[in-house]
């Protein structure tokens, strides 16, 4: 029978009106029926896949523990690991201490002759470096005391002066053919022309206990860094004063090329070319010599910190736990082979 067969005595738009309520009824029988459905197969893969948990899950290894482990872990929680981590301590420790006791460290007895040499060289580097300070403050006295010396007559000029005429000479940075007689002056330029084009800088200054005069440290707000060149010798911050007409030469005269005669050169330092510049050049070089003791005594210090880190590396716990000596014979102590020994 159709709908309209159902309801003979309802008018047509009466009946179209309940064969709409009656298929609105049965559509929502049909989802309520597909919810169920749905329901139902969601609940059956869960309950596979909590099978499959429980079977592949295992027991926590903490001591005393019985829930399940955590996924991609062998303990329920942090606490279980940590104590089970000292019960393992606890029972291998006092084992390996005694281990160690009894046989001898050959490493530890290694790192203690190292300390005795680095403390050694460190003693004798810092009894250099104090020699270089007073020889520091000497090389200041003797210009001091050279710059006191009257100042020679046009004579002995004129002497020096002609000796030097006809010498040639070439110079060690750009090449050039000079005249003996302003060699050194012109070697000096050309050093401060070449010199000038590298930069030498650190972002922090020099900070040295006790030390005076040794690097330029100037901040250069372009680039951010402080100068880092001998301050004696830097072109690009420290320029020398021009000599006056009655300013002397002042350098000490020398025999035998170290041999030191007493005697101070008395020419005008205008016009003397073969001490030209000596005091900037013997200050440079205490100021080098120094710094090289400085850095020794530095990388003696750092070599005294990595001895000291191993030793006491060495007999720590994880050394401990991780390395074990296995003796054989229990009547020998001493493991070392003959070569060693």
């Amino acid at each position: 029978m159709s709908d309209t067969e159902k309801f003979p005595l309802l008018d047509p738009a009466m009946q179209k009106a309940a064969v709409k309520v009656k298929t609105k009824k049965l559509n929502k029988k049909k989802k309520k029926k597909k919810k169920k459905q749905k329901l139902m197969s969601k609940r059956k893969h869960q309950e596979k896949a909590d099978a499959k948990d429980l079977a592949s899950l295992r027991q926590c290894l903490g001591p005393g523990c019985v829930y399940p482990t955590r996924p991609g872990s062998k303990y329920c929680s942090d606490d279980c690991g940590m104590k089970l981590a000292a019960d393992r301590i606890y029972a291998i420790l006092p084992q390996r201490i005694q281990q160690w006791q009894k046989s001898p460290c050959i490493a530890e007895e290694r790192g203690k002759k190292m300390l005795e040499r680095i403390h050694q060289e460190q003693q004798d580097t810092r009894t250099r470096l104090k020699d270089m300070e007073c020889h520091f403050y000497e090389l200041e006295a003797i210009i001091l005391r050279g710059k006191q010396q009257p100042v020679c007559k046009d004579e002995e000029i004129n002497k020096s002066n002609r000796n030097n005429a006809n010498l040639q000479i070439f110079c060690v940075s750009c090449g050039q053919s000079i005249n003996m007689h302003v060699a050194l002056r012109h070697m000096e330029h050309c050093f401060v022309k070449y010199e000038g084009k590298s930069s030498f800088g650190s972002m922090y200054p020099t900070c040295i206990e006790g030390a005076t005069r040794l690097f330029c440290d100037v901040y250069n707000p372009k680039s951010k860094r402080y100068c880092k060149r001998l301050q004696v010798l830097c072109p690009e911050h420290s320029r020398d004063p021009k000599a006056s007409d009655d300013e002397v030469c002042g350098c000490p005269l020398v025999h035998n090329v170290f041999e030191f005669t007493g005697n101070f050169c008395r020419l005008p330092k205008r016009v003397c070319n073969l001490h030209y510049c000596w005091e900037k050049l013997r200050r440079a070089e205490v100021d080098l010599e120094r710094i090289r003791t400085l850095n020794k005594l530095e990388e003696l210090l750092e070599q005294e910190h990595k001895v000291r880190t191993a030793m006491t590396n060495r007999a720590g716990l994880l050394a401990l736990m991780l390395h074990q000596t296995v003796q054989h014979d229990p009547l020998t102590t001493d493991l070392r082979s003959k070569a060693d020994s």
